[in-house]
């Protein structure tokens, strides 16, 4: 089997995501080299310990950088902090507003109060950021090199997680909100009002987006181990009720077949877990990636895993 299927047209958004040390960052760099041949591609990770960078061989930055070689790829390090750091400037003295006006904190309490991190809130805003560079430019296919599974499943929920906490606010705004007419400027009501109805906009769109299935695809990297083929199944389950197709799912470092003892010893173990991943995950396709010599660096390496990623053969890959 092979990742034909993400050569799908409408194909926007491509994560991949699986067991933390099982191969995501490669496996999305060599597709996302493959893809780059026909199509404008902008990969980035949302891993708060990015490798990306170590993958392509070059520095990577916070704004889309060229890949040496690829005039088609582009990739990014998105610094979630940073990003809501960026948000609490832009946004801050409205939510100080709602706060203030609809508790019965002081002025200093409730500065506190925002000053507390909203778990989840700096992810959710680097999926806005990419949501803004899907409206605003011009790139073809995007790619996610998500964090571990614990870490992306989070994510994953956490537009869910965010609505709540604006109807929270929004409750707090309009039930005040006769009362704070007779006290606050029009303009920063109207500024308060624009942030809920923003935020709003942006979770519905990053629901839109996750659960389209003719747009948005999850790739799933596991190894032939039990742990690994147990949190796959974690994984599946929480993106079948997240309603995020997923339909691919590759099985990296797989022993080949030789005669020297070690090997061969070292595939029969693993056989046994490659089995129960194709009956346990079935219908979805099951590609298998022989495990190197080396480490995969650098364009080179990456283009010839890509051609066999996307290439069908009876053998593995």
């Amino acid at each position: 089997m092979s990742l034909n299927g993400l050569l799908d047209t409408s194909l926007q958004f491509i994560l991949f995501g699986g067991k933390g040390g099982v191969g995501k960052t490669t496996m999305a760099a060599a597709t996302a080299v493959e893809l780059a041949k026909t199509h404008k591609v902008l990969i980035f990770t949302t891993d708060p310990a990015p490798s990306l960078g170590d993958s392509f061989g070059q520095a990577i930055g916070s704004d889309p950088t060229t890949i040496a070689g690829m005039p088609n790829l582009y990739a990014m390090e998105i610094d979630a902090r940073k990003v809501l750091k960026e948000f609490k400037e832009e946004y801050g003295g409205e939510i100080l507003d709602i706060l203030q006006q609809g508790t019965y904190l002081a002025d200093e309490e409730t500065e506190e109060l925002f000053q507390l991190d909203v778990p989840g809130l700096d992810e959710v805003m680097s999926l806005k950021k990419v949501i803004d560079f899907m409206q605003n430019s011009d790139y073809q296919i995007y790619l996610v090199d998500t964090a571990p599974t614990g870490h992306t499943l989070r994510l994953l929920t956490l537009p869910e997680l965010l609505d709540q906490w604006i109807k929270f606010l929004a409750t707090l705004r309009w039930k005040y909100h006769t009362v704070v007419r007779h006290f606050a400027r029009e303009e920063r009501i109207e500024k308060a009002d624009e942030f809920l109805l923003e935020m709003k906009r942006t979770v519905k769109k990053v629901q839109a987006l996750l659960q389209n299935a003719e747009k948005t695809e999850f790739v799933v990297v596991t190894i032939a181990e039990k742990m690994a083929v147990s949190e796959t199944g974690d994984l599946l389950r929480g993106l079948e009720r997240m309603h995020i197709s997923s339909r691919h799912i590759i099985v990296n470092n797989v022993f080949p077949r030789e005669e020297a003892d070690f090997a061969r010893q070292r595939r029969a173990f693993q056989e046994r877990y490659v089995q129960a991943i194709k009956q346990e995950f079935r219908p979805r396709s099951i590609t298998e990636v022989i495990l190197q010599p080396t480490e995969i660096q650098g364009i080179d390496k990456l283009q010839t895993l890509g051609m066999q990623l996307f290439t069908e053969s009876k053998e593995e890959v």
